[in-house]
């Protein structure tokens, strides 16, 4: 291989000849590369490629690779409140309390105000009544508990005490009527009253307080003058009576 000094030299003789003499007449040895330059200074970056394909999934992560939890930060404010929601279903019924404590005693009761007893009945019979006899006042009106019997005209006693009996009867002449208490079909007199007129309409009234024992009755009982009408339009007779005090 030749020298750079050799090859310099040959160059310098080959000059002064080029005009005399063709480039084929003087043609040398072939020439040696020369020593590489220095690089260059590098280009500007280039445009960004397209993105590449998805990877793999890589391996699940190690346990040993979790750091400490750091300290626990202090409490935030409190929020704002929010809306009101819906109401809820209605929970289930729950246990039945504990009682509650004893109320005070109450005041004494009087068992005789449950004690009741009353009548009032109409006549709607329309022939006169005969003498001796209990007149019928069968148009019941009012009879709390049924100690009136209509049939027989009768008032009996179940709750013993004092009782207010009355009457007003209509008549056309002479009336005489006494009141009457006992047992069975026959009693004692208590009361008696009279009316005296002629062919005229009269009322007559009358009233008494009695003390009534158990299974005592009451009637009202024409005598000889008897002029007792009923069932007449704007003429009624009625018979009525009450229990005013039951006994102790």
């Amino acid at each position: 291989m030749l020298s750079p000094k050799v090859v310099v030299c040959l160059v310098l003789v080959c000059l002064p000849l080029a005009g005399l003499v063709s480039a084929s007449s003087c043609q040398g040895p072939a020439l040696i590369p020369g020593i590489p330059g220095l690089p260059g200074a590098p280009g500007a970056n280039g445009r960004d490629g397209v993105d590449g394909l998805k990877g793999e999934r890589g391996p699940p992560g190690s346990s040993n690779d979790v750091r400490d939890a750091g300290e626990k930060g202090d409490p935030g404010e409190d929020g704002h409140p929010g809306k009101v929601g819906p109401k809820g279903p209605g929970g289930s019924k729950g246990p039945p309390g504990p009682p509650g404590p004893r109320g005070p005693k109450g005041e004494s009761g009087d068992y005789k105000t449950t004690l009741k007893s009353a009548f009032s009945a109409a006549r709607g019979v329309t022939m006169i009544p005969r003498r001796g006899q209990p007149v019928r006042f069968d148009r019941v009106l009012v009879n709390v508990n049924r100690h009136y019997e209509n049939r027989y005209g009768r008032f009996t006693c179940e709750m013993p005490g004092l009782y207010y009996f009355t009457y007003h009867v209509t008549s056309r002449g002479n009336l005489c009527v006494h009141i009457k208490k006992g047992k069975g079909s026959r009693g004692e007199k208590v009361v008696g009253f009279c009316d005296y007129v002629h062919n005229t309409f009269q009322v007559t009234t009358g009233g008494v307080v009695l003390r009534l024992a158990v299974n005592e009755s009451v009637w009202l009982e024409p005598t000889e003058k008897n002029s007792l009408i009923g069932g007449t339009e704007g003429a009624d007779s009625i018979f009525s009576g009450f229990l005013l005090f039951p006994d102790a």
